[in-house]
């Protein structure tokens, strides 16, 4: 069941109309390491954890990549599975619309403090024709797609990530 905005009833006004998220909004209305854990040590490509993040290797996702290294493609086999959930929800949604990964695995620090990024546990989404119009909507994909903590960040993206 898709709890609304407050996380803990079900949504009534979505109910009647397009189900999404506004910007701002949270699922769970909690923070983030509330949702999903804490973020304690950062994974480097030298750290024994590395081993553990799984290449998204799918040709049904766009990756950004703009640090040219394939670190987007990076991530924990939990945010992988719910990337592909959320993939194929989007290709139904928007029939020619792609799922477009800005952001998943950081290793140049970019975010914040013990973000969730730098464990391959989050992803910074869009769509791949950059329509900020469905960025609401695909917030909502991400909550039914399973994962652990959607927030409608701003006009450029959503976040969404998963505990370990």
């Amino acid at each position: 069941m898709l709890l609304g905005c407050d996380g803990l009833t079900p949504g009534p006004s979505l109910s009647k109309q397009v189900r999404q998220l506004k910007q701002g909004d949270r699922v769970p209305a909690v923070t983030e390491r509330e949702a999903i854990g804490k973020v304690e040590t950062p994974v480097t490509r030298q750290a024994p954890d590395f081993r553990s993040l799984e290449k998204n290797e799918s040709p049904l996702i766009v990756f950004k990549d703009e640090e040219a290294t394939g670190a987007d493609r990076m991530m924990t086999p939990r945010l992988e599975d719910r990337l592909e959930r959320l993939s194929r929800l989007v290709r139904v949604e928007w029939n020619g619309s792609r799922l477009r990964v800005t952001e998943a695995w950081d290793e140049d620090a970019e975010h914040g403090p013990l973000s969730a990024h730098y464990q391959g546990r989050a992803a910074d989404l869009t769509t791949s024709d950059l329509d900020p119009n469905k960025l609401g909507r695909l917030a909502y994909l991400a909550v039914e797609a399973g994962f652990d903590w959607v927030y409608f960040e701003s006009r450029s993206h959503v976040h969404a990530s998963v505990r370990k």
